[in-house]
């Protein structure tokens, strides 16, 4: 019992931890503390106030008579006086002691019907454990669909005490009746133990289960039973999952389920160089997905995922083709569900941001400035900005350029894009040959050196400073993120200083036309 609490109390702690806003149900201490209420053996504990007559000196009739009323008690959890249980050892099987004076050949028929009552003491053991909230809602409706088994054994042993109260019963033919519930009870069991030594929840349990089914493929009777088990079991796992399809949203209290949600602010794409937000804020755990799923595990992910993203706009998704996921051997039936499940969600988040949040109007907005689309706005600016720009970027009065950024774009043909508003100055802390360098740098040897090596001595000027930024807001920002724009950026730095050259030259060719006017003797000295 001790173990088990420990274990029950990790579970929890982790499982609170992960919803702290509501904690998980607990059963009341005394469930566990009084072990009548478990259908198995009580170990040192003799209820009985019978006087046990010796066993040896009974004629045979009446030792097979005994022995039949104890393998009775015995098939039940309880102990009989003359067959008793032994104390477990770890996970293993119940072993059961005989009374030493016993016939041989009532012996014999004895040890054939005790691994039905050990088989029935481990799966006693695993329903009364599993049935605890900390084992998650897989392994509870597990749990729940054995016990149902298990009310039909108990049927099944009732009408044979009625017969034995009649004397009609022999352990000739109690080993007949039992012969269909033994295949039964040594599947539940083998499964039962198969769960406790892989610790499985959720996912790892329907996995368990479904290879278990498959492997009993020949075996009718063993298929139809592990496939009951299985489809009890699944259930909960396909409403979480149905969830997340339909709708996109993640139910899962018990860690249950192939996806994980991890808490991540969309705000930081802004300020972040890498897509951490679409990688990291959903990802999969391999050993919940369901080995039924497991070829459609990033289609379930992605289909989640992009009505999440819509969801998080405040637009209330539900996928119209929505259907009942149901387990069943014919792994077709999920894969087109979740197809369409997927189709839906894809259209949907790809119609938001194509319409509702004009995707392609953004992306022109940015090639206007970044990649100098707009050619009268850039003459504009530069014309207003230039005496500014030549400064070393210290001197320069950042609000004193937007300023003038406003102006150009009021006076150019830029004023008729409805995002204008969204472009920013950006007055960089290196030249953009280091902004590279350090790009470049990144999961290098390198790394470390230059990030920490010293600005540059050369003081920067404006124009070797200067860059645009552009705001861009959820969930565009899932595809504009800082890592496209600091792309971007490097590209309009090089072509803007390309520009500042090009005007340069063209200043330097007008003064030489100027200079052309002059008589042959004053130009001499200018050439």
């Amino acid at each position: 019992q001790q173990p088990l609490e420990l274990t029950r109390k990790i579970l929890r702690d982790k499982q609170n931890k992960k919803n702290s806003g509501q904690p998980i149900p607990v059963f009341p201490s005394w469930v566990y503390e009084r072990p009548a209420l478990i259908g198995d053996f009580l170990i040192g504990t003799s209820l009985s106030t019978d006087t046990t007559v010796p066993i040896g000196t009974l004629p045979l009739a009446s030792q097979e008579s005994v022995v039949v009323e104890d393998l009775l008690y015995v098939l039940i959890g309880v102990d009989g006086r003359y067959i008793t249980a032994q104390a477990l050892v770890g996970r293993q099987n119940r072993a059961f002691s005989l009374d030493p004076n016993l016939d041989l050949s009532i012996k014999e028929l004895v040890t054939r019907i005790l691994p039905v009552a050990a088989s029935y003491s481990a799966v006693t053991r695993f329903i009364e454990e599993k049935s605890s909230f900390e084992y998650g809602q897989v392994n509870h409706a597990l749990a729940a669909a054995m016990r149902t088994l298990i009310k039909e054994y108990m049927i099944l042993i009732t009408q044979l005490e009625h017969l034995q109260r009649q004397g009609l019963l022999s352990l000739q033919k109690l080993w007949f009746y039992i012969q269909p519930t033994m295949r039964t009870l040594e599947i539940l069991a083998s499964l039962a133990t198969s769960v406790d030594k892989g610790e499985c929840m959720g996912g790892s349990t329907l996995s368990l289960l479904h290879d278990k089914t498959f492997n009993y493929t020949g075996d009718s009777q063993a298929q139809e039973l592990c496939l009951y088990l299985t489809k009890a079991a699944s259930v909960p796992y396909f409403e979480i999952l149905e969830k997340w399809i339909y709708r996109g949203i993640i139910n899962d209290p018990y860690s249950e389920f192939m996806v994980e949600e991890h808490e991540l602010q969309k705000e930081k794409i802004q300020e972040d160089y890498n897509d951490k937000y679409w990688d990291q804020r959903y990802t999969v755990v391999q050993q919940q997905i369901p080995s039924f799923l497991q070829k459609m595990a990033d289609k379930i992910l992605s289909t989640g995922k992009y009505l999440n993203v819509v969801r998080e706009c405040g637009r209330d998704v539900t996928c119209p083709v929505a259907k009942e996921v149901i387990y069943t051997l014919k792994e077709r039936a999920y894969v087109e569900q979740i197809e369409k499940a997927y189709n839906y969600a894809s259209k949907v988040l790809l119609d938001f941001l194509m319409e509702e949040k004009e995707l392609v109007a953004h992306l022109r907005s940015i090639k206007h400035y970044f990649l100098m689309d707009q050619g009268d706005f850039f003459v504009h600016f530069m014309d207003l900005t230039e005496e500014e720009l030549k400064k070393p970027v210290d001197d320069i009065v950042t609000t004193r350029l937007e300023a003038l950024l406003e102006l150009a774009l009021r006076m150019s043909t830029a004023n008729t894009d409805p995002f204008k508003d969204d472009l920013k100055i950006d007055l960089m802390p290196h030249d953009l040959i280091t902004q590279l360098l350090r790009v470049l740098a990144i999961e290098t040897k390198q790394e470390k050196a230059i990030i920490s090596a010293d600005p540059t001595e050369l003081t920067l000027s404006g124009l070797e400073a200067f860059s645009f930024d552009y705001i861009v807001k959820w969930p565009l920002s899932l595809i504009i993120n800082r890592k496209a724009l600091t792309r971007y950026q490097m590209l309009f730095r090089h072509m803007f200083y390309c520009k500042h050259v090009e005007r340069q030259l063209c200043n330097v060719w007008i003064s030489n036309k100027t200079a052309k006017q002059f008589s042959l003797h004053s130009a001499k000295w200018y050439s």
